[in-house]
């Protein structure tokens, strides 16, 4: 949530068991139980709705990796490709009604954040700009996002200029 949103105030009524879960996670985590509840709902409305309507699945990704380092680099490509742009593309259209750089990009920025698989970084410099996804699903996890990230790219007719390494992938537009 941007510092400049502005706030209402909502009562909610909450078991006690979730609110226990909320104070033990807030306390954790540093954060008052508001500032974690915000979160989240944040990351919901945000993120987390979008992927309930296409029926995506959560898992670790410990078992992400797993699954990326039994298949070949070409099967990893493939399937990029083909399941590619067909999620991005219907949350990107869910969310915004429409498919441009700017929904592209914001759906990057999202699913870096909420989807927990790589920190986003994003630097404009010279009329260009650079985006370097940091992760630690190794060599086989870049091939996957950097064939992802063409391909929803490759939607609207825009093909960065991309590199990677074995924890990062860098797109330059």
């Amino acid at each position: 949530m941007s510092k400049k949103e502005k706030t209402t105030t909502h009562s909610f009524r909450v078991s006690d068991s979730a609110f226990k879960a909320l104070e033990e996670d807030s306390a954790r985590r540093n954060v008052s139980v508001n500032t974690l509840l915000n979160q989240l709902l944040v990351a919901y409305t945000n993120w987390g709705r979008f992927l309930d309507r296409v029926g995506a699945i959560r898992t670790s990704k410990a078992a992400f990796g797993t699954l990326l380092n039994a298949s070949s680099d070409e099967a990893i490509i493939e399937a990029a490709r083909v399941s590619g742009p067909d999620i991005p593309k219907s949350i990107i259209l869910a969310k915004h009604g429409a498919l441009s750089i700017n929904t592209i990009l914001d759906y990057v920025r999202s699913a870096t954040m909420y989807g927990g698989f790589a920190e986003y970084s994003e630097v404009e410099s010279q009329g260009k700009m650079t985006i370097t996804l940091t992760h630690d699903l190794g060599r086989k996890g870049s091939i996957f996002m950097s064939s992802v990230i063409e391909s929803v790219f490759g939607m609207i007719n825009i093909h960065p200029k991309m590199s990677s390494s074995e924890h990062s992938v860098i797109l330059e537009i």
